[in-house]
């Protein structure tokens, strides 16, 4: 770390930053949090803390738990590099899971040997326990091994116990699973001994939910001068507007602003939106003065990894060239890019926030930039079925309307916001959406945190059953009904297999060679699959679009004319549908 360079003003902060969390690491055992402004280096001052308090009270292993799935490589490789570790090196494990595969983190040559075919075992076993030193994981890996039922996900709650585990871009934590989250990490650490940190440019107050069963420790704060932080690292200020814009007027705005300051970050809400708006600044962009690149889920994470490189070879500070980026908000957490000015969509005040972190993130410009933020036209179409966006772009403008003169970026502003937020769907002891209600039909209106804690309503239904007959046991936890139908995303998915980079290449392999051999071309694949949502999923199989490559271990793949270089899966192969 000392050989970095600190001439930049923003780089003596990160060292600081990162000193702090070092002393830091000589605390005691407990709940705390890393607060750090976007761009103050807090992943690896998190590592920092993590290694020298594992090494400080005994801790057996680091679990790093991220919210995207595609920054889970780009922090594996940081870590790795700063650790000094080569790609076989088993120190870190990067473990998700995606349609029943088990990503070892390991994507070299396939090897024929006895000492492969053991290195083989231990990497399944180690993904399946979680026995490594520093484990890489989703917030969908965690959250669905820490409410399941089932003997291979208790495995790896079991090792949880005496670690230090760390929790980044902790505000992308769903609303519907606060209380149980809050249940499971002050248990994690107050009867397993494991340290938890909470890390976040923009905090969310979890420990004031009605509940208040988040058991921080008594001074939880790892940095001490926060606001001194914030000011020095301000590099950005927010102009937002309530006057609803249409695509092609917000199209214009972004187009306006790139020729201005020489490229444009531009982030909306849905998959929908980001295709339209790529399209109206396709004609605008008609000269191709700038190169226009686009992200989406709908992107497999091999080709957004690629995107992804493709911007940063753009926005390069010594070699700019003119760029305009449409993203969805996967750019807004942990990933490291710098634009000269952000156009952004309307929405919750945290996403914002998190959408100013990708402007001048590195200070390459001393004057303060611009973050334009507009409501876009014709979004109350997904309040059913994206209620956090719709509630979060809801409560940004009711704080807009009673501190018309406030600056959005401060902690203040984001407090007040995170109060709300809570506020608004918290009921002490009742069926608050915090408590994590379950999807299904038959148990509408049962909830996690009731379920796994006293489970009044299977009591009754006992007592309903027996004639009146009381169940009088303590313990009444539904854990098998929680483990079956807990998901972090509950709307039914499919994964398929898109034909893009080495995809159709490696699925040609899986035909061929011994199990191993299939298992690692396997674990490849998942860096070329993507979830489909079940209604996208039916439109494309009626179309005959989908089809099995292996049914051996029940893979699908998509027709290649489904599947686009600038838009990812589409479900129209003529994209000017769109624009209908």
């Amino acid at each position: 770390m000392k050989s970095f360079d600190s001439t930049s003003e923003i780089n003596k902060i990160r060292q600081q930053i990162t000193e702090q969390c070092r002393q830091a690491g000589s605390r005691e055992t407990g709940i705390y949090r890393l607060s750090v402004p976007t761009g103050g280096g807090k992943t690896l001052a998190s590592l920092n803390f993590a290694l020298h308090h594992a090494l400080e009270t005994g801790k057996r292993r680091i679990i790093y738990v991220i919210p995207y799935l595609s920054i889970t490589s780009q922090t594996v490789a940081t870590f790795r590099n700063m650790l000094g570790l080569d790609a076989d090196s088993n120190i870190v494990l990067e473990h998700y899971s995606t349609a029943g595969l088990q990503n070892s983190g390991n994507t070299g040559s396939i090897g024929t040997s006895e000492e492969e075919d053991a290195k083989e075992r231990q990497r399944k076993l180690a993904s399946e326990r979680w026995d490594n030193p520093i484990i890489v994981t989703t917030m969908v890996e965690f959250l669905e091994t820490v409410m399941s039922a089932r003997g291979t996900k208790l495995r790896k709650f079991h090792n949880m116990a005496n670690s230090v585990i760390i929790f980044d871009e902790i505000q992308s934590l769903p609303l519907n699973i606060i209380n149980p989250f809050n249940e499971v990490v002050s248990f994690l650490s107050t009867i397993l001994d494991s340290t938890i940190l909470l890390c976040s440019a923009t905090q969310p107050l979890l420990e004031r939910t009605a509940r208040k069963n988040l058991r921080l420790s008594d001074e939880p704060d790892l940095i001490d001068n926060t606001d001194g932080y914030e000011e020095k690292l301000k590099r950005t200020r927010i102009i937002a507007s309530q006057e609803s814009k249409s695509c092609e007027e917000l199209a214009n705005i972004i187009y306006e602003q790139a020729l201005r300051n020489g490229n444009c970050l531009s982030i909306v809400n849905t998959k929908s939106e980001a295709r339209k708006m790529y399209q109206c600044l396709q004609e605008l962009n008609a000269d191709r003065q700038f190169e226009l690149i686009h992200l989406s889920t709908a992107m497999c994470g091999k080709h957004r990894a690629d995107q992804l490189a493709r911007i940063k070879v753009l926005t390069d500070p010594h070699d700019s060239k003119p760029v305009i980026c449409v993203s969805t908000q996967l750019i807004e957490a942990g990933v490291d890019l710098s634009f000269a000015c952000v156009v952004r969509a309307m929405a919750g005040l945290d996403s914002i926030m998190q959408a100013a972190g990708r402007c001048n993130r590195n200070g390459e410009s001393k004057e303060i930039k611009d973050v334009y933020v507009y409501p876009l036209q014709g979004e109350e179409r997904f309040k059913d079925y994206l209620p956090e966006i719709h509630r979060g772009k809801k409560l940004t403008l009711q704080i807009m309307g009673e501190h018309p003169d406030a600056d959005l970026l401060s902690t203040g502003m984001l407090n007040e916001f995170y109060g709300m937020l809570l506020q608004s769907e918290d009921r002490d002891g009742g069926n608050s959406l915090l408590d994590g209600p379950l999807w299904k039909k038959e148990n509408a209106g049962k909830t996690i945190y009731e379920l796994l804690a006293y489970n009044e309503s299977q009591r009754k239904q006992f007592e309903n059953n027996t004639m009146g007959e009381r169940y009088n046991p303590f313990f009444a936890q539904a854990f098998k009904t929680v483990g079956n139908e807990y998901r972090v995303i509950p709307k039914i998915t499919h994964n398929v297999v898109v034909p893009y980079g080495n995809a159709m290449e490696l699925l040609d392999m899986l035909g061929h060679g011994e199990l191993r051999e299939k298992i690692a071309i396997l674990r490849r694949l998942q860096e070329y699959t993507v979830s489909l949502f079940d209604y996208e999923y039916k439109i494309l199989n009626e179309k005959h679009a989908i089809s099995i490559a292996s049914e051996d271990f029940d893979i699908c793949v998509l027709n290649g004319d489904y599947y686009k270089g600038e838009y990812g899966v589409v479900t129209e192969t003529d994209m000017s549908l769109l624009m209908i």
